[in-house]
């Protein structure tokens, strides 16, 4: 009877061994405090934590990007100029020629070069040192009118904002991504009519601005004509849509984020002056 009775716990201890051994092991203390990153963030749109008028040379700005820590780029829609802004001295410290005047309705910072980019779908590259130029042409046949520039990380993608778009009605816009590796330009999503109609139906979107935040990936499209902020999954899925006010929004053009994830926005026309508003996520 004790040789059974020592047989059978022996076989329950084993049991306990392999069931414990396969089973979920336990974390790395280090992996539970890792941070998981945060899928969305929140600002106070209605608040914005600093406001700064523009020098007249950016009366029309219609493009921002981050550049380095405190400094932001900006382009003149009217001028083939990028303009470098310091926001602690709160004004132009640089300005850099880089090519004849145009309707200019976008800008990005990326790796060294900077990106300047027409309406009509030119964007001229060029190392922020003057290393060096290239010409990218995102002309389509489709699109009407481009406004907004912004970078895709996760895809080493531009992405371009339609304004107007031929074959797509005029509630629905169009975003093109292209991709810098492959060199090809290709329809990222399209913006429809359900994203950005109100409880009043009012459905008024012209996009003037596009960015993706640092952490998140999320996309943010600003839209001077409708005055709102459209906020996607970077697959194009809506997640919010925020009605801006229009005497804090006058004309908002370009739209860009901090790798801390602070959101900067320009605007244009006060007192015949562009400013640019900031604003800290919640």
């Amino acid at each position: 009877m004790l040789k059974i009775f020592f047989v059978a716990c022996t076989t329950l201890a084993l049991i306990l061994l392999i069931v414990n051994a396969c089973g979920p092991s336990k974390k790395h203390p280090d992996e539970e405090k890792k941070p998981i990153a945060e899928s969305f963030r929140t600002y106070d749109l209605a608040n914005p934590a600093q406001k700064i008028k523009l020098a007249k040379s950016l009366k029309e700005i219609s493009g921002l990007s981050y550049y380095k820590d405190n400094q932001l780029i900006c382009v003149n829609d009217e001028e083939g100029k990028i303009f470098i802004y310091d926001l602690g001295k709160e004004d132009i410290i640089k300005k850099t020629d880089f090519g004849k005047s145009g309707d200019y309705e976008g800008v990005e910072f990326v790796g060294n070069e900077v990106f300047a980019m027409k309406s009509n779908g030119k964007i001229k590259a060029f190392n922020i040192n003057g290393n060096g130029e290239r010409e990218i042409d995102c002309r389509n046949d489709d699109v009407v009118e481009y406004e907004g520039l912004g970078y895709d990380s996760p895809s080493n993608c531009l992405l371009l904002a339609t304004k107007e778009h031929i074959k797509a009605k005029d509630e629905v816009k169009v975003i093109y991504s292209y991709d810098l590796t492959n060199k090809q330009l290709a329809i990222r999503f399209t913006i429809t009519k359900e994203m950005i109609t109100l409880p009043d139906d009012r459905t008024g979107f012209r996009p003037s601005g596009i960015a993706v935040h640092p952490l998140s990936s999320d996309i943010y499209i600003i839209a001077s004509q409708g005055k709102k902020l459209l906020i996607l999954t970077n697959k194009g899925i809506k997640k919010d849509l925020i009605v801006l006010n229009e005497k804090l929004f006058i004309q908002p053009e370009g739209i860009c984020f901090t790798p801390s994830g602070d959101l900067y926005i320009s605007s244009e026309g006060e007192d015949k002056k562009g400013y640019i508003l900031k604003f800290i996520s919640n």
